[in-house]
């Protein structure tokens, strides 16, 4: 018998690519731990039933150090500081809880087990997940990007101005150009998009 050498990659949307067969993982692949808190019950569940699925993700029963990934609920992540990056089910949240870190956001009408999955390998790695329909839009860099984190960290204006050492009118300039560069018309919105594209 001829040993076969387990690949090491696997490309989710790749239907020829060779996949895990369930149930066997290679020694020496690391497990991603994945934490899952959402206030319905029943769609905590679905995603865990999900889960089951993968040899390559196992699910705790506690969210703590020890967790990988936590998949959330928009109210969750406003709410609550979790100890790893998030994966959100659901709309954007219009402002998170400070320390939390998003790394997807999965809209639940269109949420599948493979974009699941993929996201949470993805933030398992450190990676942002961008819908591919918003990738083209405008990017910000330098100091637009400083403000629009500042913005999804609660900060108002003259807190950002002070941290900054910008004048209060030059920060609200900074915000009028990153609304526009987005496409939004407030900065509640300004947050959600940046969440969205993966920006902050």
């Amino acid at each position: 018998m001829v040993p076969v050498e387990a690949p090491h990659e696997i490309d989710l949307t790749d239907p020829t690519s060779p996949v895990v067969p369930r149930g066997w993982v290679p020694a020496g692949t690391p497990i991603i731990v994945v934490g899952i808190v959402d206030e319905h019950e029943m769609f905590a569940l679905g995603i865990r039933t999900c889960l089951a699925e993968s040899p390559l993700v196992k699910v705790a029963t506690v969210v703590d150090e020890d967790v990988d990934v936590v998949i959330v609920s928009p109210k969750m992540a406003e709410e609550r500081r979790f100890p790893a990056p998030l994966v959100i089910c659901g709309e954007p949240p219009k402002k998170l809880a400070p320390g939390n870190e998003v790394m997807a956001v999965l809209g639940r009408a269109t949420l599948t087990a493979d974009h699941l999955v993929a996201s949470i390998h993805a933030a398992a790695a450190g990676l942002r997940v961008v819908h591919e329909d918003r990738s083209a839009s405008p990017r910000l860099a330098g100091r637009g990007l400083e403000v629009l984190s500042l913005l999804a960290a609660g900060a108002d204006t003259k807190e950002i101005a002070e941290q900054l050492g910008y004048s209060d009118r030059t920060i609200k300039s900074v915000i009028r150009d990153v609304q526009q560069r987005l496409g939004v018309k407030n900065r509640v919105q300004a947050v959600a998009e940046g969440i969205r594209q993966g920006l902050i």
